[in-house]
């Protein structure tokens, strides 16, 4: 649900730190993580390391381009404060995740 790419971590840094409109964030966010996943994509498959996932890499491409359209649009339908709050929450909810997986491993040991 908080995605692959850290537009949880990346948007607040656009937002707050540099002061980019939310909206604008966002926009700037989904353009990094589409030129970092092609980026990394492509350099699999040229190395030869990708060989049988391509077929499900497009697949989840086209879904990742359907979904940003909508992220864009419901971006334009909700307010700037329901999305912070919906980013802190996942930021948290990723943290409570990342404790889990410490507490695990420190259990395991």
């Amino acid at each position: 649900m908080a995605g692959i790419g850290g537009g949880i971590f990346y948007v607040p840094v656009f937002a707050y730190v540099l002061n980019f409109p939310l909206h604008v964030a966002m926009a700037t966010s989904q353009l990094n993580l589409a030129i970092l996943g092609l980026t990394g994509t492509v350099s699999h498959i040229v190395s030869g390391a990708f060989v049988h996932g391509v077929h499900r890499t497009v697949a989840l491409a086209i879904g990742v381009v359907l979904g940003a359209q909508l992220g864009a649009h419901l971006s334009r339908v909700v307010k700037s404060r329901t999305i912070i709050r919906i980013l802190a929450l996942s930021l948290g909810l990723v943290g409570i995740s990342l404790l889990f997986m410490v507490f695990k491993s420190l259990a395991a040991t």
